[in-house]
């Protein structure tokens, strides 16, 4: 049997171009669907000096993507 769920994974990324950005958001969700089918979460881009809203609060003012669970594919 696999081990317990409660890993959590939080990554933060400097330096990049929007299209940078956008690209690695993409790359974030496909692994996600592939390696995390029914994990939840949230990923989100945004500018350096909002790093901390990021980490802490509703994502408010910056460009996120939930990322879904399978059932909620369906």
């Amino acid at each position: 049997m696999a081990g317990k769920k409660d890993n959590t994974m939080v990554l933060v990324l400097t330096d990049m171009t929007d299209n940078q950005a956008a690209q690695m958001l993409k790359e974030v969700v496909k692994a996600k669907k592939k390696y995390a089918p029914n994990a939840r979460g949230t990923a989100a881009c945004g500018k350096r000096s909002d790093v901390g809203s990021l980490l802490q609060s509703g994502m408010r003012k910056v460009k996120c993507c939930r990322i879904a669970t399978r059932e909620e594919n369906l």
